[in-house]
């Protein structure tokens, strides 16, 4: 979230720095390849859309605008409908009812059900003919299903007295669905059942978890059926990603994250598992689209500003493979071009960047909107076309000589398709220096002239002028093999 007023002036500064053709966004067709709802972190109600992109973060579409939050929109078979739950009174979720809208524009969104109670979490069937949803519109959470034209809701399972059960998804082949069932204690596990309903059998046991909203939610199936990716929650803020084998029921951990997981997606060409990630310790807070292999691994996040919270995300069949990855190169930071963003003085040249050994650039604070503001701004020529980058590594090193009051450490990425600087990671500033690091996938912040520009920011509290010191600044490309 931007937290302070500064930013639009310092933003400014950072926009003057470079500029021209080296801020040119890559260019070429863009195909629709993700559909996520996001909301604005600050604000909800005003700032919240169902985006469209492919799988670089390239694309500016998005469906039609109306009053509320959209959430859980998946495209149906057609490749055009998209149902969603649009939740119109923000925060109040009792409002959400399920809604039918037009990637083409060519019907007007349409309320599905009749408002009856909440409805929440829905999903298409194999067909197209009809639509799964949670519902607890006769007094208990259960599953229904609705022609996708409208009409009456019909009960798709009984769910038994105490219990509740939310968030299913339905696999286009199989026909089975899995959904997540929540104990009279509070904790879930997950369920699964034939396209009729029969032969309900519990999936997984929820991973010993206690709590109410805790255990095993979100499931999501793999391309072929015969697994599920799904989020099991251990607390309100964290949470693990994990995968179920159908046929055996063992249970594999891709990521714990030091906080939360959420929405996860398994691509079409089962590669790897695009979900919502929050990591507030490392300084990223805020749900973030992200991927990791389908064997474990790092994360990468795909979008990276952290003013957007996911509330929502399909993948459609379009969604291509990963391209495989040559090793990564470590760019020198003294072959870049160094700008100072704002300061009332600076001492240093790009060598002091290079490592993390103490030699550091020092930057003395300007006053910026009332707040003590330094930083610099760092542009890096790629070895390889933009196309090529698969991931960009990014590490900043730095430290401010005070860390009183809201004073805040912070790098960011330029973003030549919306002419802004995205704030990345932050974190609360401090007289050690903190380390601010992140991987992005996200070709939205690369430009078409191989250029990719990092910012180490200290925006302090108001007060007396502070020193701010800057040990290194690290960017690592990870370029297609060839």
């Amino acid at each position: 979230m931007l937290r302070h007023a500064t930013m639009s002036g310092l933003c400014a500064l950072l926009a003057g720095c470079g500029g021209g053709r080296a801020s040119d966004p890559v260019a070429g067709a863009v195909a629709t390849e993700i559909l996520a709802c996001r909301a604005r972190v600050d604000l909800p109600g005003a700032f919240a859309e169902v985006a469209r992109r492919d799988g670089r973060n390239l694309g500016q579409d998005r469906l039609p605008d109306r009053a509320g939050v959209e959430r859980s929109a998946r495209v149906g078979p057609d490749g055009d409908a998209v149902v969603l739950v649009r939740e119109t009174d923000v925060g109040d979720a009792s409002s959400r009812d399920v809604r039918v809208a037009s990637l083409s524009n060519a019907f007007a969104e349409r309320s599905l059900v009749a408002r009856a109670g909440r409805d929440d979490g829905a999903c298409w069937s194999p067909t197209g003919d009809r639509v799964l949803f949670a519902s607890d519109r006769n007094g208990v959470e259960g599953l229904w299903t609705i022609p996708a034209t409208g009409g009456d809701a019909a009960p798709f399972a009984a769910t038994p007295t105490g219990f509740a059960d939310v968030e299913p998804d339905w696999h286009a082949v199989t026909g089975r669905v899995a959904w997540s069932r929540r104990a009279p204690g509070g904790a879930h596990a997950l369920w699964r059942a034939e396209a009729d309903g029969a032969g309900a059998q519990p999936l997984t046991d929820g991973g010993g978890a206690t709590g109410i909203g805790n255990g095993d939610r979100e499931p999501a199936f793999a391309p072929n059926g015969g697994s599920v990716a799904f989020v099991r929650r251990t607390s309100s803020t964290t949470a693990s990603l994990c995968t179920c084998d159908l046929a055996t029921g063992a249970v594999t951990t891709l990521l714990t994250p030091l906080g939360d997981v959420r929405a996860p997606r398994v691509t079409p060409t089962d590669d790897r598992v695009l979900f919502g990630l929050a990591e507030p310790i490392a300084g990223r807070a805020g749900i973030r689209l992200a991927t990791i292999a389908r064997a474990g691994g790092e994360p990468t996040l795909l979008w990276p500003d952290e003013r957007w919270d996911l509330v929502g995300l399909d993948l459609l069949p379009t969604l291509p493979a990963l391209a495989p990855a040559a090793g990564p190169i470590a760019l020198d930071v003294r072959d870049a071009q160094l700008q100072v963003a704002a300061a009332s003085s600076a001492f240093g040249d790009r060598a002091t960047l290079r490592a993390a050994d103490g030699d550091e650039y020092l930057l003395t604070t300007t006053t910026v909107d009332g707040r003590e503001i330094a930083g610099i701004n760092v542009r890096f020529d790629l070895p390889v076309p933009a196309e090529d980058v698969i991931a960009l590594r990014v590490r900043i090193r730095l430290r401010a000589d005070r860390g009183d009051g809201d004073s805040l450490l912070r790098t960011s990425l330029y973003n030549p398709v919306d002419e802004r600087f995205d704030t990345v990671v932050e974190k609360p500033a401090t007289t050690s220096a903190l380390e601010l690091s992140y991987a992005t996938s996200s070709l939205r912040h690369v430009t078409s002239q191989r250029q990719a520009r990092v910012t180490a920011i200290a925006d302090l509290a108001p007060g007396p002028r502070a020193e701010v010191r800057v040990d290194l600044v690290e960017l690592v490309v990870v370029p297609r093999a060839r």
